[in-house]
């Protein structure tokens, strides 16, 4: 890819230089905003792996935590970001749904429940906040079990975890790779931009649940036949 000086779109008359177009994803706040991962990263090191049962390095969409019988547990979580709580908060409680089962997904697990916290400054996005989960665990099939609130908060944040499970020796993870391996960008083209976020390629909304849920266990399929050994949820900047 670091030869590729330029990208030429031919349906849509344009050419973008690649360099120039890296640049800007780099500098995006939702991508620049999170930084500080790395110090979080090294902070917490040394208790990744207490258990020693954690089989996988730190840095893929889930953790994998062997519990025996050639199976392991997923565990992952999302915030999501408060621009897009402030803005719709109905879609903010859809996507964090959306986005914890896709991490399980993109391991060749199975999503099995979540769990949330969330802080409310702003008792109007209350009810929009709970309906847009709501209808993203109908959507997806995946319960919502529990949580925490915190009432009268100073603003107003959302967090999701979610645990899956997944064989153990059927694991999709990014530390697979190999020089010389066929890459596949899997993208559903079915969909369209949020009509509020110009940047959010929407493919599960307005679709039959029944769909969706084929098209995420799809990824597991792929795991469980050795047609995958490696993968990730890329989401957009991701492609690049």
């Amino acid at each position: 890819m670091s030869n590729i000086q330029l990208i030429k779109f031919k349906d849509v008359g344009f050419i973008l230089d690649f360099k120039e177009l890296m640049k800007e994803v780099q500098e995006f706040e939702g991508v620049s905003r999170k930084s500080s991962i790395d110090n979080v990263v090294n902070l917490l090191s040394d208790a990744y792996n207490v258990s020693g049962d954690v089989i996988i390095d730190i840095g893929d969409d889930a953790s994998a935590i062997d519990i025996g019988n050639n199976q392991v547990v997923l565990v992952a979580a999302d915030g999501i970001w408060g621009q897009l709580m402030n803005v719709n908060p109905y879609w903010a409680g859809y996507c964090s749904v959306l986005v914890n089962v896709n991490d399980i997904a993109a391991m060749g697990g199975k999503p099995l429940a979540m769990v949330n916290i969330m802080s409310i400054s702003n008792d109007e996005i209350y009810e929009d906040l709970l309906t847009g989960i709501k209808d993203g665990c109908l959507k997806f099939g995946v319960p919502m079990v529990g949580g925490h609130l915190h009432p009268d908060a100073e603003c107003d944040s959302l967090g999701v975890a979610i645990v899956g499970i997944a064989q153990k020796d059927k694991l999709i993870t990014s530390f697979g790779a190999e020089v010389g391996d066929k890459v596949i960008v899997a993208i559903d083209l079915d969909g369209k931009p949020h009509e509020m976020f110009a940047l959010n390629w929407d493919t599960t909304y307005d679709k039959d649940a029944q769909l969706v849920r084929d098209q995420i266990t799809a990824v597991q399929y792929l795991a469980e036949h050795d047609y995958i050994k490696s993968g990730k949820d890329i989401s957009n900047p991701g492609i690049l």
